[in-house]
């Protein structure tokens, strides 16, 4: 794998990761499959262009920089590098022997040209890793506060970087891994858990509010994240998660 499909894979990844999106529930969001969502996030494939679009649209999250890089690996994946060689040495050919050391240094610095100015594009967009005066970006979510009631945080573009913090997450003896999430930006709070056994679930619970809760129902339940519905909450003090699995007892986080 060449160091600019690492580079937009990692981006992918890590934008399917911070949202807490399954392979699954990716695939149901876009028009992508989910044996095709691994394989473009492994660099097995070439990823298209409108995946990268769609999966930041599923996530709230501008689009820019990875579009950057995929011009960069995109070209890597259609070889225009070794088509412009070629063009190269036709025209060379062409012109003949006299001239042909003037058409390389011309081909030569017209292709330096354009990957400058494509390294140039990802080097002027913002590094969210980067200290900088300028804010970061601020996204419109699906609901806030009583209107996110019930409602799914992932479908909601709810659980974004800046959006969210973790109130309170525990690991059990038996590998399952729970968190609180509070929506900082929607006003709410839910449940997301990870490394589930099938039959085991999760129940979010807070005082004036009914519960949520998600079972893992199939083996694609244990490998990736799921996530209760959403119960509105200014601050996530009091709010209680519980797994209750399939086999054992019932055990439970507070913030």
């Amino acid at each position: 794998m060449t160091p600019e499909v690492r580079q937009l894979t990692a981006g992918l990844r890590g934008l399917r990761e911070a949202a807490g999106l399954s392979l699954s529930e990716l695939a149901a969001r876009t028009p992508y499959s989910k044996s095709s969502w691994a394989r473009y996030l492994n660099g097995e494939k070439p990823v298209p262009y409108d995946a990268v679009v769609a999966l930041c649209r599923v996530v709230g999250e501008r689009p820019e920089r990875l579009l950057a890089l995929w011009e960069l690996a995109d070209a890597e994946w259609s070889g225009r590098g070794s088509s412009a060689a070629e063009a190269e040495g036709e025209a060379e050919a062409e012109a003949g022997g006299r001239h042909g050391g003037r058409v390389r240094r011309v081909a030569f610095a017209a292709g330096a040209a354009i990957a400058a100015a494509v390294c140039a594009a990802v080097l002027l967009l913002p590094d969210e890793s980067a200290d900088s005066a300028v804010p970061p970006p601020t996204y419109s979510p699906g609901c806030t506060g009583p209107d996110c009631d019930g409602q799914n945080p992932v479908d909601m573009g709810c659980g974004g970087d800046n959006m969210v913090t973790t109130a309170a997450q525990r690991t059990f003896a038996d590998g399952q891994r729970v968190e609180l999430r509070h929506g900082t930006t929607c006003h709410a709070v839910w449940a997301r858990a990870t490394r589930l056994r099938i039959g085991d679930r999760v129940e979010l619970s807070r005082s004036g509010a009914g519960p949520k809760e998600v079972r893992a129902n199939v083996r694609d339940d244990t490998t990736g994240y799921l996530a209760t519905a959403m119960t509105p909450a200014d601050d996530p003090a009091g709010t209680r998660v519980c797994l209750i699995p399939a086999k054992g007892d019932r055990v439970c986080i507070e913030a």
